[in-house]
């Protein structure tokens, strides 16, 4: 018998399911989303026998994620008691925001204009911003108790300054350096990937059929399923 009540995940649209058989149109309201029932934490909820919620929203960045999940654990939401949260982290050069009408929005890199890209936009800001993201994010579900599987869809995750692309020689390298090392050696461990890959990246290597908006498709998430259940849900069951 699982030990949980519900799966909860959040995410974008690979933990939505755009383009899987019974992903519905995307609702307005983020709050009450629709959803395929064919993804991979969907699967997971299924094999456990318990319930499965969604709060995903395709194109959104990771600061919208991490907001989703503090409305979920409110306990007057009552989506936290006994549930096992998946949290997918989505690509770092998004960028979210609220607008003056209250409403969240994101911008991606191919929103943004040239001038953008060329005079304030910074892969290490970027990986910096999530990584300080994702940290605050593990804090918040460590302090309540809450147990949770953390995957990420950007490979940038791993990264270094040294890795990244050259900054501007007045940047203070150490500086960066020992900033995104503070953070990485406590939030890279908590992601789980699948072969040390990304969940598409996988996808895409073990030949599972991608949609043409470069979603993977119902193989893929079914044996993600598998991968998941083996490789992290029942070393959380047994304790290791």
């Amino acid at each position: 018998m699982s030990p949980y009540k519900r799966v909860v995940a959040l995410g974008d649209s690979f933990t939505r399911g755009d383009e899987l058989a019974d992903c519905p149109t995307q609702l307005a309201d983020t709050r009450e989303i629709a959803h395929s029932n064919y993804t991979w934490p969907a699967i997971i909820a299924k094999t456990l026998g318990i319930e499965y919620r969604c709060v995903a929203v395709g194109g959104r960045g990771n600061q919208w994620i991490s907001w989703a999940l503090q409305w979920a654990i409110n306990p007057n939401i009552s989506l936290h008691a006994n549930s096992l949260f998946i949290i997918n982290w989505t690509y770092f050069g998004r960028f979210d925001f609220v607008n003056p009408s209250d409403t969240w929005k994101t911008a991606s890199p191919n929103d943004m204009d040239k001038s953008f890209q060329r005079h304030i936009d910074s892969d290490i800001y970027n990986l910096f911003r999530n990584l300080q993201i994702i940290h605050s994010t593990l804090c918040l579900l460590e302090a309540n108790n809450i147990n949770f599987i953390f995957t990420c869809q950007d490979s940038t995750l791993k990264q270094t300054i040294d890795t990244l692309r050259p900054t501007y020689p007045f940047c203070d390298q150490n500086m960066w350096r020992q900033s995104v090392q503070i953070l990485s050696e406590t939030v890279v461990p908590t992601i789980n990937e699948f072969d040390n890959c990304t969940f598409k990246e996988w996808s895409i290597n073990n030949g599972y059929e991608i949609g043409t908006h470069g979603h993977p498709l119902e193989k893929a998430h079914a044996e993600a399923a598998k991968y998941i259940n083996t490789n992290v849900i029942e070393g959380m069951t047994n304790e290791h």
